[in-house]
């Protein structure tokens, strides 16, 4: 093919730092600028009237052939795509290509080497992973209890609140159980703190067990604890409670036998409840059981 183009006027691509190519329909390279001499290791003699498809690897061809021209021929236009350059000495090199084709079936290649750019990628996913990481360890400071892992004050307010507003659309039942250790301070005093943070932390375990995905327990102070139960009746909550309050004095804990106190309270299906007057009933019967002797349940009902 005869070619009128005046190639002396793309020798100014010389001084790029980038690989040019110009390339006629019948596939065969016009015009190369020195990058891409330096890079393959090819003199302009061999590269000129070359095949393109002999500056790319097996796969790249396949790909070029069955993706790449298709999409020249009807977009004019090939945009940062990834293929494979082949060198003299055969190594390959990753470069990314961008095409244009004009109405004479001439078409005009850029490309660039792309291993800096894996290698940025990479250190960005890596940064990226660190960060994500990073943010979920301070998500769980802001929101558990270091010692027990269980959910601290704060985050039971949040969560508690929207729980309690599903409850007041769904007219459903909720049930908050505050529950204090009887005595922790005898426990510190005889046995040590070390052994006192056990006993917090294997208690917070059963505290977890058989618990519901809805259901949310948490640390809220030194030795008490709160669990709020979703969609439960009185009865049902009552009996929660009290196997719950059993098998804790049951349990012989890092050593210790330790028994709890917990005021309930249960709303009922009409009721519209809010957090901070379900925390203070519930606070007000755990307060009557501590009265009573500990070691026992006081059960209410919420009232508005």
């Amino acid at each position: 093919m005869t070619c009128d183009v005046n190639l002396a006027h793309f020798e100014k691509f010389n001084c790029f730092h980038s690989g040019h190519l110009i390339v006629n329909e019948d596939r065969k390279i016009l015009f190369c600028n020195a990058y891409v001499t330096e890079l393959t290791g090819f003199s302009v003699q061999v590269l000129i009237d070359s095949p393109i498809s002999s500056l790319f690897t097996k796969a790249s061809n396949i790909f070029i052939d069955s993706y790449v021209y298709p999409l020249l021929l009807k977009d004019k236009i090939v945009e940062e795509i990834q293929i494979k350059l082949t060198k003299s000495d055969d190594e390959s090199v990753p470069i990314v290509i961008n095409i244009i084709e004009d109405n004479k079936g001439l078409s005009y290649w850029s490309f660039y080497v792309c291993a800096n750019r894996d290698k940025l990628q990479t250190e960005l996913l890596k940064a990226k992973k660190e960060l994500e990481n990073k943010a979920s360890e301070l998500y769980n400071l802001a929101t558990t209890d270091p010692l027990t892992g269980l959910l601290n004050r704060r985050e039971l307010a949040v969560l508690g609140n929207k729980l309690i507003n599903h409850a007041n659309s769904d007219h459903s039942n909720l049930a908050m159980l505050c529950i204090d250790v009887d005595y922790f301070k005898r426990v510190n005093d005889a046995h040590g703190h070390q052994v006192g943070d056990q006993v917090l932390q294997n208690l917070a375990a059963l505290l977890l067990e058989n618990r519901h995905t809805d259901d949310l327990v948490a640390r809220v102070g030194g030795e008490e604890f709160i669990i709020l139960l979703s969609d439960i009746t009185l009865e049902n909550a009552h009996k929660i409670t009290e196997d719950l309050r059993i098998k804790i004095a049951k349990h012989i804990l890092s050593g210790v036998n330790i028994t709890v106190s917990i005021g309930l309270v249960v709303s009922s299906k009409n009721q519209i409840v809010d957090y901070q007057s379900l925390h203070s009933t519930a606070d007000n019967a755990l307060y009557a059981s501590k009265q009573n002797g500990r070691n026992r349940t006081t059960a209410v009902s919420y009232q508005i």
